[in-house]
């Protein structure tokens, strides 16, 4: 008998759906939606709140909960962040009958530590420092004084503790959300300018942190760790490993100095489907020692970081056959053009054709003796040709230190191949380094053979070519990254440009790109985000530039398509 859905749960599905929207990469979430759903009726009162506080960056909408005269909000200067921050201190003791509201709405948070503006599939709009509100330690600690029982958020699912509890001083009360129905815990320490106040060493935290996990969280599943790399943290998390490691589906930590024991339990683990991994060198006897064969037989999404891209090679030699969804590298040295073509080559062997979805190489740009030059290093069409074996590649980042020399030729020889692409970034972080050989020609192509494309970042040569005749629009992207474009600095380039841009995406409000900073007369001009020295001074543009190509590609939106007038999003 077919079931039948009930009242409730379509009226839930309708405040989800509110809520998600046309949700797209790099755009906040509009929750206006919601809120006018929430004053619609009643009956969609209690799903529209529980979509307003399922996720919350952090404490500071619950404890306004609190009766107004127990609380109130001060500026504060002395955390060390880069802007003054709006926190909230108790004005008097909080007593029993203070809680109700509070523990209305706490029951509500499945997530917390997440930007509720945050589009699906990412944690925050900014980085943790840059945090605007929070709660200070005094609040904290007058709260869990008082609190009985302990857990603040009682039904936390997902739980992301950061360095701005650190800053805060924060940090060692994690404890007091490890409640049986936590699943994903993410612990988010990198290495900041403003090391936190040491309660006590990062061993014991992380030691006894992960042992109160496994005594506490029995449903827990999802573990990520990103700490600076300190003694005992491999064996902080050994320990941990071996308590609940069969039941993990992701351990993601980035440790450097895992013992070959650690390994294999890792290898060996059943259930996982997501880790991250450092490549010390070049042999894995691990893989043959895993405490259950073939290794990794559920993993379907890895992280792989190593001094070399030959490292990986030779790991994915290693391992065989896999059937990995997602894929990301990070190498320390330049990888040269050899390099990078053997790794693709050797993926395209191992990894099942059909299962990969998402790609991603990079390197940090690190030189050694070993390592070629820059300008010797040349990322061609024919260099990732043998990725075309992927047909269900929906996204693929590419950003390696080396010189990028993709053409016009790239989309007709690539692109046929992965038509479900939704996400292409080329040279995001450090460029492509020289003048583009990709034109609007070329641009024209990715969006004809890639329609289902919301995110693009590319670089191209604005002063050749023209979008040809007849082109297909993308209507679905809203911005777009031109990185170290060459550009023609008059005002006719920049008419040229706008009316390009506005043919292919019809829809676009935002446009990010490398910048040239216009410094005071007898000053050199700086190049920003670390340009390299090929293209500075050469066709890139001023921000003011940038933002008048904004305000252009909507003006000719409305002119050339009078239809779009009332549904035009301009935001400059």
């Amino acid at each position: 008998m077919t079931s039948v859905a009930l009242n409730a749960e379509i009226v839930s599905s309708i405040a989800s759906f509110a809520y998600w929207g046309t949700n797209r990469p790099g755009v906040p979430l509009d929750l206006r939606a919601v809120l006018a759903l929430a004053l619609t009726c009643r009956a969609f009162l209690d799903p529209a709140l529980d979509q307003l506080w399922r996720r919350q960056l952090t404490l500071f909408n619950l404890a306004k909960t609190l009766p107004s005269n127990a609380w109130e909000v001060y500026e504060d200067d002395k955390t060390k962040l880069d802007k003054t921050q709006r926190l909230i201190k108790t004005t008097r003791i909080i007593v029993p009958k203070d809680w109700t509201r509070f523990n209305y709405y706490a029951a509500k948070i499945k997530e917390l530590g997440y930007d509720p503006r945050a589009p699906f599939g990412t944690t925050e709009l900014a980085p943790p420092t840059q945090r605007t509100e929070g709660i200070s330690l005094e609040f904290f600690t007058s709260m869990i004084i008082v609190r009985a029982p302990y857990e603040l958020v009682p039904h936390v699912r997902r739980l992301r503790w950061t360095a701005h509890e650190s800053l805060l001083g924060i940090r060692p009360h994690v404890y007091t959300f490890l409640n049986a129905p936590l699943a994903a815990l993410a612990l988010e320490f990198p290495a900041h300018a403003e090391p936190p106040t040491q309660y006590y060493a990062d061993a014991v935290f992380v030691k006894w942190t992960l042992q109160a996990v496994a005594e506490q969280c029995l449903a827990v599943r999802e573990v990520d760790l990103t700490w600076t790399q300190f003694e005992g943290y491999a064996g902080a998390l050994s320990e941990f490993l071996r308590a609940v490691g069969p039941r993990l589906h992701a351990f993601v930590a980035n440790v450097q100095a895992w013992k070959e024991e650690d390994l294999a339990r890792l290898a060996g683990l059943p259930e996982l489907r997501r880790t991250r991994l450092y490549l010390e060198g070049t042999a894995f006897p691990w893989l043959v020692h895993a405490d259950a064969l073939p290794p990794f037989s559920s993993l379907v999404d890895l992280t792989l970081d190593a001094p070399s891209l030959d490292h990986c090679t030779a790991f994915f030699r290693a391992l065989g056959p896999c059937r990995l969804e997602k894929l990301s590298v990070n190498t320390g040295e330049r990888p040269s053009t050899s390099m990078v073509q053997e790794f693709c080559t050797t993926l395209a062997a191992c990894c099942t054709s059909s299962a990969l979805r998402a790609l991603s190489l990079s390197d940090t740009g690190g030189d050694s003796a070993a390592t070629p030059a820059r300008a010797d290093c040349f990322i061609t069409n024919e260099t990732l040709l043998p990725l075309t074996s992927f047909p269900g590649l929906r996204a693929f980042k590419l950003d390696l230190s080396g010189l990028c020399a993709l053409d016009d030729l790239f989309p007709t020889k690539h692109l046929p191949a992965w038509p479900a692409l939704e996400a292409l970034s080329l040279g995001a972080t450090h460029g492509w380094g020289q003048r583009p050989a990709l034109t609007f020609t070329g641009l024209a192509h990715i969006v004809q053979l890639c329609p289902m494309l919301e995110e693009v970042c590319v670089a191209i040569d604005a002063s050749r070519d023209t979008v040809p005749p007849g082109a297909q629009p993308n209507e679905r992207m809203v911005a777009i990254d031109l990185v170290d474009s060459y550009i023609p600095q008059s005002e006719a380039g920049a008419v040229a440009l706008s009316r390009n841009l506005a043919e292919l995406f019809p829809e676009l409000e935002h446009i990010s790109a490398k910048i040239r900073e216009v410094k005071e007369p007898g000053h050199t001009e700086a190049m920003q985000e670390g340009v390299s020295a090929t293209t500075e001074g050469s066709g890139l543009a001023t921000k003011e530039f940038w933002r008048e190509v904004e305000k252009q590609v909507a003006t000719f939106v409305i002119t050339v398509c009078p239809e779009l007038r009332d549904v035009a999003q301009v935001t400059w």
